[in-house]
C-alpha cells in the first residue's frame, strides 16, 4: 500500500523535528571547526630518506629534492638565469636587449664546426656570429657556446649537385655518376639518404671509363636516374683514437674551437663557457666512422666505449679542455655527451680539465600511467604505479619517476665530493629545458604564453636552488606563440626602440619579476643557511589515489620551499605546491612555515606571475626563527625576509 506523502516522520515545525535540526548542525558545526583546525606537519619537511631509491627502482611517492636543503646565493642564482639564442636575423639588437632587461646573464649560442670555411680562416656566417657576440657584451650576457658538429653539415665541407645515371635499387652498393671530378675517395659521398646528413653513404672507389662508383654501405632506398646531391667533408668522420683519421679529423676540430674562443674574445667578451657537443639522440652520426659503412663490414670493428677513457669522444673531450684552458683560463669546458645520457660516465671518470657537465631534462609533456611499470627492465620501489596523468613544468628528472633523476647527481653528498682530477669546483648545468604546449594539450594562444611562464619560474628556482649552476631555458624566439619561443612573435617587424613594457609576453614579465626581486644580491663569503619546518593547514588533497595497500600522494607532500640568501641581511624563500598537472591551477593552500635561521622581522611576499603583493600571516617572531603562514598554489610566490 502507498503511504501518503508527509505521514512518514514528524510533522513540520514539531518541537522534536525543531530540536533534531538544531542538534544536526550543532555536530556540523562541531566536525567543521574540528576539520579547520586540524593541521598536518609534513614531518620531517627534509628528509634524507627521500633519496633512498636504488638503481634502477622508480618511484612515484620519493620526492628526492626533499631529500635536502641548502641556500643558495642570490646573486649565483641572477648570473645562471640563461637562455638558448635563437633568434631570426631581424632586430637582433632589440631581441638582445629585451633578453638583458628580463634578467638573463648567460645565453647558449651555437657555433658548429660546419660554420668553419673550407679555407679553415673563418666562419661561413662570421658576420652574424661576431654582431651577436658583440651585442652579448654589450649587455653584460656571458655566452655559453655550444661546439657541435651535427652530421647535415659537421665539418668544413662543399656541396654539389651530379647526375645519376641510371636507376639504383635499395640495399645496392654500386651508383653510376656522371663525374667524380670534385670528389675526393671515402670523404665524398651521397647525402640526405635517410635524413639531413651529408655523405652519408661515401664512394670509396670510382671507375672513370664505366662511371661506377662503389659507396661504402648499401642504399637504404631506391634512387631514380637524375640529379642528385653530393657532399665532401673535409675531415672523416671521428675514428677510434690512434688512428691517423682520428689525429687529423681531431686537429682540424681543436683548430675551429679555438678559432671562435678567439672570435668571441675579439668581440669584447670577458668571458664565456664552452659546451662540447649537443645530445647523442639525434645529429651525431659524424662521432663514428662506422655509421658511414656497411654494418657488416664496419671501417674499424673494434673501438672501446667512446664516452669512456680511452674512447674517441673522451679523449676528442680531453685535448678539447686542455687546449681551450692553455689560451682562455677562465673559460668553463662543459661535457655536453651527458645532455641525454646523465649517467653513462661517472662525474669522476670525466677528461681532467673538463669543469662541468649538462643536462636536457625535458619531460614536460603529458605522460599517461596506466597502473603498470612503464619499463620491463625497471619496477616499482614500493611495488605501486599509480593511474594519473602528469604535465610538469620542470620536467620529471627531479623526481624518481624515472631512475634517471638528475639529484642523483645534484645532492651535496654526490655533488660537493665528485668531480674529474684535478677539479675542485665542478658545475652542473641545464642547457636546455622548456615546454611545447601541444604536448600538454593546449592549443590556445593566451594559455601557451601562460604554460611557458610557468615552466620557467618553477625551473629557474626549483633547479637553481637544487644543485644546478646555469639553466638556459629554450628557447629565445619561435614565429608560433604556441611553440618554445619567449620572445613576442612579432620581433621581426617591431621599432628598434620599442620599450619592454610593451611588447613583454608573460614568460619575459615573470621572469623579470623573479629577477627583480634577486636584485642587489651580492656575493657572499659564507651563507647562513635557513632550516624550514612545513606545517599544511588545510585537508589534504590527493595527486593520484592509492590502493588497498598504498596511500595517495597529497598536495602536502609536494610543497615547495626553496631557500636564497641575497646578502648580509636578506633572505628570500620562493614556495608553491609542485602540482604534477600544469593544466590545471589550485584553489590557494595554507601553509605554516617556521623558518630558523633568518634575519629581521620585515616579512613580505610577492607573486611573480601577475607582481602583485601576497598576503602573509606572521605568526611568530623570536631571534631564532619565525613563523608565517602562506597561501600557496601551482607556481612559485617569493617570500622575502630581512631588514
Amino acid at each position: 500500500m502507498a503511504i501518503p506523502k508527509g505521514k512518514i516522520g514528524c510533522a513540520r515545525g514539531s518541537p522534536w523535528l525543531r530540536s533534531a535540526d538544531l542538534m544536526l548542525r550543532a555536530i556540523l558545526l562541531f566536525f567543521a571547526a574540528t576539520l579547520a583546525a586540524q593541521e598536518y606537519p609534513i614531518a620531517p619537511y627534509t628528509d634524507p630518506s627521500q633519496l633512498d631509491c636504488p638503481w634502477p627502482k622508480f618511484s612515484h611517492y620519493k620526492q628526492p629534492w626533499r631529500g635536502y636543503m641548502e641556500t643558495r646565493s642570490g646573486y649565483d642564482f641572477l648570473q645562471g638565469v640563461g637562455i638558448n639564442l635563437h633568434l631570426p636575423d631581424e632586430n637582433e639588437e632589440l631581441a638582445i636587449r629585451l633578453l638583458a632587461e628580463t634578467g638573463f646573464k648567460t645565453a647558449r649560442i651555437e657555433i658548429g664546426w660546419g660554420e668553419s670555411n673550407w679555407d679553415e680562416n673563418g666562419l661561413n656566417n662570421e658576420r652574424k656570429f661576431r654582431r651577436r657576440l658583440q651585442l652579448l657584451a654589450a649587455n653584460r650576457i656571458r655566452p655559453t657556446i655550444l661546439l657541435n658538429a651535427h652530421h647535415g653539415a659537421p665539418c668544413p665541407m662543399k656541396v654539389y649537385k651530379r647526375r645519376l645515371l641510371e636507376d639504383a635499387p635499395k640495399g645496392a652498393t654500386k651508383v653510376k655518376l656522371d663525374s667524380f671530378s670534385e670528389g675526393m675517395l671515402e670523404r665524398t659521398g651521397l647525402s640526405g639518404l635517410s635524413q639531413y646528413w651529408a655523405a652519408e653513404a661515401l664512394v670509396v672507389t670510382y671507375d672513370e671509363a664505366t662511371h661506377e662508383a662503389m659507396l661504402s654501405k648499401p642504399l637504404p632506398k631506391d634512387l631514380k636516374a637524375g640529379e642528385i646531391q653530393l657532399a665532401t667533408l673535409k675531415y672523416a668522420p671521428l675514428a677510434p683514437v690512434g688512428t691517423p683519421e682520428f689525429e687529423e679529423t681531431t686537429a682540424g676540430w681543436l683548430a675551429h674551437d679555438l678559432r671562435v674562443c678567439r672570435l668571441a674574445k675579439e668581440c669584447g667578451v670577458p668571458d664565456f663557457d664552452v659546451e662540447i657537443w649537443n645530445e647523442l639522440t639525434f645529429g651525431s652520426r659524424f662521432l663514428d666512422i662506422n655509421n658511414y659503412y656497411d654494418r657488416a663490414a664496419p671501417k674499424y670493428p673494434i673501438s672501446p666505449d667512446p664516452l669512456q677513457s680511452p674512447g674517441r669522444c673522451w679523449e676528442l673531450a680531453r685535448r678539447t679542455a686542455a687546449e681551450v684552458k692553455a689560451e682562455f683560463p677562465n673559460a668553463r669546458v662543459i661535457w655536453g655527451f651527458s645532455n641525454t645520457t646523465f649517467f653513462h660516465t661517472p662525474v669522476a671518470k670525466l677528461p681532467p680539465g673538463v669543469d662541468g657537465q649538462s643536462y636536457h631534462p625535458y619531460g614536460t609533456g603529458t605522460r599517461k600511467f596506466e597502473g603498470n611499470p612503464p619499463r620491463r627492465d625497471q619496477t616499482p620501489l614500493e611495488g605501486f604505479t599509480p593511474r594519473y596523468e602528469i604535465r610538469m613544468p620542470e620536467g620529471v628528472a627531479q623526481t624518481f619517476i624515472q631512475t634517471e633523476s638528475i639529484i642523483r647527481h645534484l645532492n651535496p653528498l654526490d655533488r660537493l665530493t665528485r668531480h674529474p682530477p684535478a677539479n675542485t669546483r665542478f658545475f652542473h648545468y641545464i642547457t636546455e629545458h622548456g615546454v611545447l604546449a601541444q604536448e600538454c594539450g593546449v592549443s590556445d594562444e593566451a594559455a601557451a604564453w601562460q604554460l611557458k611562464a610557468m615552466c620557467a619560474s618553477r625551473s629557474f628556482l626549483l633547479w637553481l636552488n637544487k644543485g644546478i649552476d646555469v639553466l638556459h631555458y629554450f628557447d629565445a624566439y619561435e614565429k608560433d606563440p604556441k611553440s618554445f619561443g619567449i620572445l613576442p612573435a612579432a620581433l621581426p617587424s617591431l621599432p628598434p626602440e620599442t620599450r619592454f613594457a610593451k611588447v613583454a609576453t608573460p614568460p619575459m614579465f615573470t621572469i623579470r619579476n623573479i629577477t627583480r626581486a634577486f636584485a642587489g644580491s651580492i656575493p657572499l663569503k659564507t651563507i647562513a643557511p635557513l632550516q624550514i619546518e612545513v606545517t599544511a593547514l588545510d585537508p589534504p588533497r590527493n595527486i593520484f589515489e592509492g590502493d588497498a595497500d598504498h596511500p595517495p600522494l597529497t598536495h602536502a607532500e609536494v610543497f615547495t620551499a626553496l631557500p636564497f640568501q641575497l646578502d648580509e641581511k636578506r633572505h628570500l624563500v620562493a614556495f608553491h605546491v609542485m602540482t604534477r598537472d600544469a593544466n590545471k591551477p589550485i584553489a590557494p593552500e595554507r601553509y605554516r612555515l617556521k623558518i630558523t635561521g633568518a634575519k629581521g622581522a620585515t616579512v613580505t611576499a610577492t607573486d611573480p606571475h601577475d607582481d602583485r603583493a601576497v598576503k602573509v600571516t606572521i605568526e611568530t617572531t623570536t631571534p631564532e626563527f619565525i613563523e608565517v603562514t602562506v597561501p600557496a598554489v601551482e607556481h612559485p610566490r617569493l617570500l622575502l625576509i630581512g631588514s
